[in-house]
């Protein structure tokens, strides 16, 4: 009996101690779903099972619920870890701050250009995402030319653009279902099967699932149409939140919240996922992580979506745990801020390489200063485009002398030219930056 009373204390402090040693995530930090944590190898002779509980048992003390829950009624939550509170910090600092230059930085021309190049990559890599069939130079013309769409992809492309560019414009006011109605007409305007759908909930005559295309399992049936009333006012109760009444939560985790439980809801026939995030980039923008207007969290979940749709799968097969998405979500827009800062070294050193274009004699003879500050200006703003009118009221000369300068730089094969009605339409060649380098170096 007391052999059995000793032995049965011994597992317990066994148990215990093995406990207190366990952490949520593991030797390599990664927080792992049951479906690869029941593979790793044991090294003290535990089941899987057995590793899995105590692993929960980590995750659950450092619980932290969101004011959400699944179909079942269970909460769903995350947990804090070591990760998640590097890539805040990170992100809080590249993302809120400012961009710094080490030597010449980009004029309001260039920044202009990056502007609309990511402003145009967003909704272009969320569009192709969804389906819509394009390339990038046809959604960049299509964006700059202000061009009526031909193609239910073009379609869906000026939608998103025109709902990224809308929400810009409503980050200093509260998230409403209105709002979120908004949002989904202008991005689903004109591509729904029945248009009677753009901005509306979907209703109980609407069935709504995710499956997978490939065998047909359902993989995400959503919260029957009859609750989404009550969870959009849920929804946007949350996204206008300022911690004052609820316990604090990062604005940047909040916004991906948002967009995962958009996702999870539903709550139209189409066009949920650009809607998400939509939304998501709304509440970014309104805590201040004005960086992140420049990056496209689409291009980065269209290379790599399967993660993307893992992390939703995740999240709802393992009771609800936001940590699998909220990790991807950190993941991807780490990779932005990267690929924004690249663009940046990139632009640093081609502002370098023009400078000294400029100072060559060469270029000095060749062309007079009126040239060269429109040749200075295109090379910065790679989209401009320019009149013999327009050029002749920026530099004060006569008509005569404007189309001469223009003329002179088609010549020298630095501008193209095209009508447009009766009106010339000067633009600069698309390797104009490469041009003017070599001519440099004559």
């Amino acid at each position: 009996m007391r052999e059995a009373a000793e032995g049965g204390r011994a597992a317990l402090f066994d148990l215990a101690r093995r406990s207190a040693a366990v952490r949520p995530v593991d030797e390599k930090g990664r927080y792992l779903h049951w479906d690869e944590f029941r593979f790793k190898p044991s090294d003290d002779g535990a089941s899987a099972v057995d590793r899995w509980t105590l692993v929960r048992r980590a995750r659950e003390a450092r619980r932290i619920d969101a004011p959400f829950r699944d179909k079942s009624g269970a909460k769903f939550f995350l947990v804090k870890t070591d990760f998640i509170e590097r890539a805040l910090h990170e992100i809080d600092s590249r993302a809120r701050g400012g961009v710094r230059f080490d030597g010449p930085a980009p004029t309001s021309g260039e920044a202009q250009s990056f502007l609309v190049t990511s402003l145009i990559e967003e909704p272009f890599s969320s569009s192709v995402f969804e389906g819509a069939v394009a390339t990038r130079d046809q959604a960049k013309r299509l964006i700059r030319d202000s061009r009526t769409p031909r193609t239910p992809g073009e379609r869906m492309i000026i939608n998103n653009y025109r709902a990224i560019e809308f929400i810009k414009t409503k980050k200093g006011e509260p998230l409403t279902p209105a709002l979120v109605l908004e949002v989904h007409r202008l991005i689903t305007h004109d591509t729904l099967d029945d248009p009677r759908k753009a901005g509306v909930f979907r209703d109980s005559r609407d069935r709504i699932v995710v499956d997978d295309l490939a065998s047909g399992e359902i993989l995400h049936d959503p919260p029957p149409a009859g609750a989404l009333k009550n969870r959009m006012d849920d929804l946007c109760r949350f996204a206008n939140d300022d911690g004052a009444e609820n316990a604090f939560i990062h604005p940047v985790l909040r916004a991906i919240i948002l967009h995962f439980m958009l996702a999870y809801d539903h709550p139209f026939v189409d066009g949920n996922g650009r809607t998400a995030r939509a939304i998501f980039y709304w509440s970014v923008l309104k805590h201040g992580y004005w960086l992140l207007e420049y990056i496209s969290i689409s291009k980065q979940i269209k290379d790599a979506p399967i993660q993307y749709g893992k992390a939703f799968l995740e999240t709802e097969s393992d009771s609800g745990d936001l940590t699998y998405f909220i990790n991807n979500q950190l993941e991807m827009i780490l990779k932005a801020i990267d690929a924004l800062y690249v663009f940046v070294e990139g632009k640093k050193a081609e502002v370098a390489a023009l400078e000294k274009a400029f100072a060559d004699r060469s270029m000095k003879t060749r062309f007079n200063h009126r040239q060269l500050a429109l040749l200075n200006r295109a090379a910065r703003a790679p989209g401009l485009t320019i009149t013999i009118n327009q050029h002749q009221t920026t530099t004060g000369v006569s008509y005569l002398t404007a189309r001469s300068d223009l003329e002179h730089l088609v010549k020298e094969g630095f501008f193209s030219k095209r009508k447009r009605g009766a009106t010339s339409l000067y633009a600069p060649k698309k390797d104009l930056s490469e041009r003017l380098r070599m001519s440099g170096g004559r």
